[in-house]
């Protein structure tokens, strides 16, 4: 009784079919989604009498999975190829772990994520795995490794991203086309990658020829849009005498837009903090670097600011800023008293007074000269140390405080901080 429901099932479904062309549906039109493939991604039925279906294959099915060691050492080895690419990892930091880092060497992280980003750059990698499915299991596999990075200006509203696919392992599978496009929240998508066309790999075979383009629809205000990236792929064998189109999709990276900060509209990867960075080897302000840098430094543990754990929080209203400036330079008992020896003496403060954490009375701040002994060599007077002190007041030529200064307002801007939103301070050498 079985075997004879299976052949009227069979005849019903050969019916069904021939009906269908008659009435000029191709095959592949008739083949439905199936959840018979559960378990292994998102699945297409066959066409029954295809060449696939005679082969024993009754669905195609895309399943995303993790990047493995596998990936990394194929995308290492691409982008080391690539002439005048920085792929390679810093003083063996983990890409993902250096705020500098280029897009090519974010995608080489070794970080369980998708995602990985900086401050201005991004790179997502995502693994998908094509499959066969017969009803007692696989039939054949293929794997696919797709990046996309992009380097984001801060002073542009558009973006772009750089594809590359790899195919890795192929097992019975001779060939995978594969076809992405993109969506995004607060953003307009340009056209899909390789002008809407698709690839065709190879076991063992790359291309980078892709892009996918971005622009934000934030043009002001005072408010920051996020941009959430999606990628949808088509994937499809040609080794079927139909197409059967499968389809995957993923979350990628989040863009923060804004229009308030400096005078044009920019973006930024999102969930970054902000870094401004001072460098004690430039002449134009190398003794406010090295009084920051001695701050961070030498304050006591529940005191240190401007760092990572404990960042500085933006606040460019002008009043504030000079009221927090006399409360540490200019108000009594212990007012600032120019030191002679100190060209120009002038006093610079850290906490900055542009920021939130600024304004600590002076008598309760500790007192510094940086003073050049040269050969790039410095060495800090301790002018007063006060117990456990949250604040410095540092003597300084007035033209490198005030170039500090001036590096401060430029970070700012090109980091993109927002009135109110946090940011570390790092001393270079």
């Amino acid at each position: 009784m079985k075997r004879v429901r299976r052949l009227l099932a069979a005849i019903a479904s050969l019916a069904l079919t021939a009906a269908l062309l008659t009435l000029g549906a191709s095959p592949a039109a008739a083949a439905p989604l199936s959840a018979a493939g559960e378990g292994h991604g998102t699945c297409t039925a066959t066409t029954p009498g295809s060449k696939l279906a005679r082969q024993g294959t009754a669905w195609i099915c895309v399943k995303e999975r993790p990047i493995t060691a596998a990936d990394l050492a194929r995308i290492r080895a691409h982008t080391a190829a690539v002439a005048g690419v920085a792929a390679a990892p810093r003083d063996g930091i983990d890409p993902g772990d250096d705020p500098d880092a280029s897009p090519e060497a974010l995608c080489t992280s070794e970080k369980h994520q998708d995602v990985v980003s900086n401050r201005h750059n991004y790179c997502m990698r995502h693994g998908i795995t094509y499959v066969l499915v017969n009803p007692g299991g696989r039939n054949g596999t293929a794997d696919l490794v797709v990046t996309a990075r992009s380097a984001l200006d801060p002073n542009s509203v558009t973006w772009k991203e750089h594809i590359a696919v790899y195919a890795e392992k192929y097992d019975g599978v001779s060939v995978v086309r594969l076809a992405l496009s993109s969506s995004c929240t607060a953003c307009l998508p340009g056209p899909p990658a390789w002008g809407g066309g698709a690839i065709e790999l190879r076991a063992g075979a790359e291309d980078d020829t892709g892009e996918l383009s971005y622009e934000t629809t934030t043009r002001g205000g005072a408010e920051r849009s996020r941009s959430m990236i999606a990628y949808q792929s088509q994937t499809e064998s040609p080794d079927a005498d139909y197409p059967v189109i499968t389809n995957g999709q993923w979350a990628g990276p989040s863009v923060a837009c804004d229009g308030v900060v400096g005078g044009s509209p920019g973006c930024i990867a999102s969930d970054n903090l902000a870094r401004v960075t001072f460098s004690k080897s430039d002449s134009k302000y190398a003794a406010s670097a090295v009084a920051y840098e001695w701050a961070q430094n030498h304050l006591s543990d529940n005191s240190v600011m401007g760092t990572a754990q404990r960042p500085f929080t933006r606040d460019s209203d002008e009043a504030r800023r000079r009221s927090r400036n006399y409360y540490t330079c200019k108000a009594p008992p212990k007012p600032f008293v120019a030191d002679p020896t100190v060209v120009n003496d002038e006093c610079d403060e850290f906490p900055f007074a542009r920021t939130k954490e600024g304004g600590t009375l002076g008598s309760l701040c500790a007192e510094i000269t940086p003073r050049y002994v040269g050969g790039g060599a410095w060495r800090v007077d301790v002018v007063r140390d006060e117990p456990v002190a949250p604040c410095i007041r540092a003597h300084v030529p007035s033209d490198q405080n005030q170039a500090a200064g001036g590096r401060l307002g430029r970070q700012v801007q090109s980091e993109r901080v927002r009135d109110g939103e946090a940011y570390q301070v790092v001393i270079t050498p």
